[in-house]
């Protein structure tokens, strides 16, 4: 039996566990208590710039031009009346809306009908935008209206640019 409890003895732990806590070694007590430290000063700082009052801010009703985004400038046609109506004498320079289907589609796009007559048509350039403008009737006769639209016009979109309506004379 005495074999047996030197076995007991030598297998008995000596010590505080292995996984026990340690004391912490010098460098990390005082970086322990410097991070203390800073946070306490950080809250007196903080605290105090709360409880001091404010400067005099400005209070009273705010202006629109404070609160409102500027939008985009509205859209020009680059062309005068008689530039426009000089497009009814002349043959219409479709330029990427040559196609009759797409045409139509641009046209359903904007509300008019497929089968709405196209008086003229030219190529322009609308605030940087580069675009077809399409003339066509207006209801009451004597009128046309001008249509500047993108390039891409399609039924689902029509990119216009800019309108107007001018009076034939």
């Amino acid at each position: 039996m005495s074999s047996e409890s030197d076995d007991e003895q030598s297998r008995a732990p000596s010590g505080p566990p292995a996984h026990a806590s340690r004391p912490l070694p010098r460098f990390s007590r005082i970086a322990a208590w410097a991070g203390g430290a800073a946070a306490v000063i950080a809250i007196g700082v903080g605290t105090s710039a709360l409880i001091r009052l404010p400067g005099d801010t400005a209070s009273g009703p705010r202006t629109f031009d404070a609160i409102t985004v500027e939008s985009a400038p509205t859209a020009v046609l680059p062309l005068s009346e008689p530039e426009i109506l000089e497009l009814l004498d002349r043959r219409p320079e479709y330029g990427p809306l040559s196609d009759p289907a797409r045409r139509a589609g641009c046209l359903a796009g904007l509300g008019y009908p497929a089968s709405t007559q196209i008086l003229g048509a030219r190529e322009i350039t609308v605030n940087g935008h580069p675009g077809v403008l399409l003339l066509i009737p207006d209801t009451p006769a004597g009128n046309v209206i001008a249509l500047a639209v993108a390039p891409h016009c399609s039924s689902a979109d029509t990119g216009l640019l800019a309108d107007t309506t001018v009076r034939r004379p």
